[in-house]
Formats: structure tokens, C-alpha cells, sequence
């Protein structure tokens, strides 16, 4: 599965808004290049939801584990090149 289209993520919003659940225990990475679904259900679903404060928020957002690794040594090499100049 890829990245959540609009029709899905407003299908997948209010099933969990009527049902507190997904129709599918697998939330895909937001990443376009990146295939990853992580598991999400229950406890682990709700506080992810409160988290990212809302579901359609966590569903459009949502990066895996590999994706908001790369992102934060990104973010530091950019970091780290600015300090140098």
C-alpha cells in the first residue's frame, strides 16, 4: 500500500472517528518514496492519534522508524555544514 489517497485517508478518518479503529491494522509511511507500514492498534493507535494531535493529522503524516531516521541525520549534516561556515 502507498501513500493514502483522499478518498482512503476521509474513509479511514471516519471509521475511527464512529469506531475508534482502522478498517486495516498497517498505516503506510507518508514518505512518496518509501513503502513501509507499520502496525497500529488499540493503545498503540490511540496515543499515536493524540500524539500527532488528530487521525487525518497522524494518517497524512505519519513516517516510519527508517524515514524519521534519514530525516533527522539530514537534518544534523545540515546543521553540522552550517556551523562549519
Amino acid at each position: 500500500m502507498a501513500k493514502l489517497n483522499t478518498e482512503t485517508l476521509n474513509a479511514w478518518t471516519e471509521m475511527y472517528t464512529s469506531k475508534f479503529k482502522l478498517p486495516e491494522t498497517k498505516v503506510p509511511c507518508s514518505n512518496d518514496e518509501c513503502n513501509v507500514q507499520t502496525t497500529m492498534f488499540g493503545t498503540n493507535l490511540h496515543e499515536r492519534v493524540i500524539k500527532y494531535a488528530g487521525i487525518e493529522n497522524l494518517l497524512s503524516t505519519f513516517e516510519c522508524k527508517t524515514c524519521r531516521a534519514k530525516s533527522k541525520a539530514q537534518a544534523l549534516i545540515a546543521k553540522l555544514t552550517a556551523a562549519k561556515n
